[in-house]
């Protein structure tokens, strides 16, 4: 009869290690853990404290969603009137506007000023011509372009200045969007 081969006995799972720098370590990564914990609480608190305190003094309400809403009582009619004024001053197509005025031939006329109203949609012009005759002509110019309702608001003539030249003031509509 054949000789029986010796039992092996394989066991794969490692040998129960207790020793004590094992628990030290595990005792000071939870000790980390909780000292972590604790100062992210900490700062969590303090910046929900700062938040709060701008919001107060911004004027702003912070709800329980985090979205941010105007304390206070509603904006002045007044104030909102103003505001809407800037807006429309603002949708003013400036540009054209003084491409158009540029484009009208002054050989013998200086702009002195253009002060456009958004709001009436009419342009006032302080101008100087050199004669009465080259005032007429701008003014027809005016009115050849895209411009209407144009009319002559005030005029004198400067005698004080060299060669006596007319100053005066065109108000004109124009179609602005």
């Amino acid at each position: 009869m054949p000789k029986k081969a010796p039992r092996l006995d394989l066991d794969f799972s490692p040998a129960r290690r207790n020793a004590p720098l094992g628990w030290l370590l595990l005792v000071a990564g939870l000790g980390a853990a909780t000292l972590a914990a604790v100062q992210f609480q900490s700062a969590q608190a303090s910046r929900m404290a700062l938040e709060v305190e701008l919001n107060s003094a911004s004027g702003r309400v912070v709800g329980p969603s985090g979205e941010g809403r105007r304390a206070g009582p509603p904006l002045d009619p007044r104030v909102s009137k103003a505001a809407n004024q800037v807006a429309r001053e603002l949708q003013v197509p400036w540009a054209e506007l003084l491409a158009a005025l540029e484009a009208v031939p002054t050989p013998e006329v200086a702009l002195l000023g253009v002060e456009p109203s958004a709001q009436r949609k009419v342009v006032r012009i302080t101008a100087e011509a050199k004669n009465s005759v080259a005032m007429l002509d701008y003014l027809d110019a005016l009115q050849a372009r895209k411009f209407s309702d144009v009319w002559l608001a005030s005029h004198a003539i400067q005698t004080q200045t060299p060669g006596t030249p007319v100053r005066f003031i065109v108000q004109l509509k124009w179609s602005g969007r």
